[in-house]
């Protein structure tokens, strides 16, 4: 008797962590609007300005988070398919930069409700080549491992595939560093 109650009390716990699991991974965190650019102030057209600091190799070419996140909402519209498409679509990507670490938030809006799933990546250099390394990330507020991004594969896919030209220039930099709400890439030589 005492056994089975014990069990009952174990289940109970381990369904309560899950539903308790399952809130935290539904509340989307909060991202920040797109920001619309400053009353005349000149609009970058930033893969053609990446294409020309990679030509010049003459200074180190800062990118602010805003502009990112500007560039990437105009850059990646996209739709899922049917039946999903009908109830569910993709909003943007927001990247949000500091020391070291980029967080890039998938935000898709169901049926009135956002979701979002953030993975958390570095950029490192090794030889004549760069890595990406995806470090964590989250669904909502629930942080998981790496290992536990695994089902954001086919979206984080579809988005380097849209972003391809973009990726290919900013990988032509000699140095790309992530500092606190910027991007700095140096093109020069090492």
């Amino acid at each position: 008797m005492l056994v089975k109650f014990l069990l009952q009390l174990l289940l109970l716990a381990a369904l309560s962590a899950l539903a308790g699991a399952a809130w935290v991974a539904h509340r989307p965190v909060d991202v920040a609007p797109v920001e619309p650019p400053k009353p005349g102030a000149r609009q970058r057209e930033l893969v053609d300005d990446l294409k020309q600091a990679a030509i010049k190799r003459s200074a180190i070419f800062e990118i602010g988070e805003a502009e990112l996140n500007r560039h990437l909402s105009k850059a990646l519209v996209g739709t899922l398919p049917e039946p999903a498409g009908k109830w569910a679509q993709f909003d943007r990507v927001a990247l949000e930069l500091e020391p070291g670490i980029a967080h890039a938030t998938l935000v898709w809006n169901v049926r009135g409700h956002l979701t979002t799933a953030t993975v958390d990546f570095q950029v490192e250099r090794l030889d004549q080549t760069f890595r990406v390394e995806v470090i964590g990330g989250s669904y909502g507020h629930l942080k998981v491992p790496q290992g536990m991004l695994r089902p954001l594969a086919p979206a984080l896919k579809k988005i380097a595939a849209a972003l391809q030209e973009e990726i290919h220039v900013l990988f032509q930099m000699n140095q790309i560093q992530i500092a606190q709400d910027k991007l700095l890439l140096d093109p020069r030589f090492p």
